[in-house]
């Protein structure tokens, strides 16, 4: 095995090992509090989405990523691969969208306690799932074209030139208009939700500088912890926003280099495909280190999982004692 592909097998290992766990505790986490709190607050909804659909990427791009650094080859048949390459599209285009999402609800939640603000904030609470749905039909409707229509498992004599070769799958565009329709349009709905993150993030930094200052003046104990716990959970949203920015910007950088070559180095897309997996990884750390509600359920869950050893122990030793004794 060459250095390139122990690299690859490296990385996207180390995707899995982490994005895995990482996501499906968040997941837990919230799903254990909606079912003794009998509710889920806007913030964490949007969370458990966000974590879900990173989860699903991490298993059907890191997976066949994995395997085929280490040299299998023929991983999926043709449905195979219209299933799995369907399934990445829409869920990373679902990720950069609920992180879009999330910081433009955080700046309606940081939005002064008018009436008018207030309507807002109401409507847009009661309103977060129908967001969602339309949303997660937009990006099926646009995917369908590479996910089911131009993808297949092989090829059958030489790569044609309107292709992208993912190793484990071929998506193959019949002509030039239709691929670059596909990447004008992919291009456009990144742009346009990072763009409005950025803006949403910007925002929300100017208010959490004006909070600090008003903070200090506050003398009420618990309007100081409440605001407290708004700012805590803007910088979080600033957080992954700017670690999206920053893995967005790697992922177009090397993009736009690999269209001013002829010849793209195989090491090349391999760096593009990891740094645009890498969120779905990063981004439940992240949450995690960021969310106490998470941090205290995973401290329940982890005394509760050392209380049972303990008692198990105590049992085992017991019945030990009195088979001895027998």
């Amino acid at each position: 095995m060459d250095v390139r592909a122990i690299l690859k097998a490296t990385g996207f290992i180390l995707i899995l090992v982490i994005g895995i766990p990482a996501n499906l505790s968040i997941l837990m986490s919230f799903f254990t509090s909606a079912v003794s709190e009998k509710k889920l607050m806007p913030t964490d909804f949007i969370l458990t989405k966000l974590s879900f659909v990173n989860v699903v990427v991490v298993l059907v791009r890191g997976i066949p990523q994995s395997l085929t650094a280490i040299g299998m080859q023929k991983l999926f048949n043709d449905y195979g691969c219209k299933f799995v390459i369907f399934t990445y599209r829409v869920c990373r285009a679902m990720s950069v969208c609920i992180t879009a999402v999330l910081s433009i609800y955080q700046c309606i939640v940081l939005l002064p306690p008018t009436t008018k603000f207030m309507a807002l904030k109401q409507k847009v609470s009661q309103n977060i799932f129908l967001l969602f749905l339309l949303l997660w039909c937009i990006n099926c409707i646009i995917y369908i074209p590479a996910g089911f229509m131009y993808s297949q498992a092989e090829v059958n004599s030489s790569i044609p030139k309107y292709a992208l070769n993912l190793e484990f799958c071929f998506v193959l565009f019949p002509h030039e208009v239709s691929y670059r329709v596909n990447g004008i349009v992919y291009t456009f709905r990144d742009f346009l939700f990072v763009g409005l993150m950025t803006l949403a993030s910007s925002y929300i930094v100017i208010i959490l500088y004006k909070h600090n200052k008003k903070l200090q003046n506050i003398r009420s104990p618990d309007q100081k912890q409440k605001s407290a716990t708004e700012l805590r959970a803007a910088k979080a949203v600033v957080i992954l926003v700017t670690l999206y920015l920053v893995l967005f910007g790697l992922d177009n950088a090397i993009w736009m280099y690999t269209l001013s070559v002829s010849n793209v180095a195989p090491a090349v897309s391999d760096a593009r495909v990891f740094f645009a997996s890498l969120y779905t990884a990063v981004s439940p750390l992240v949450i995690i280190g960021t969310n106490r509600k998470i941090q205290q359920k995973l401290k329940c869950t982890s005394a509760n999982i050392e209380h049972n050893k303990r008692e198990s122990s105590v049992t085992h030793i017991a019945m030990s004692k009195e088979e001895k004794n027998y």
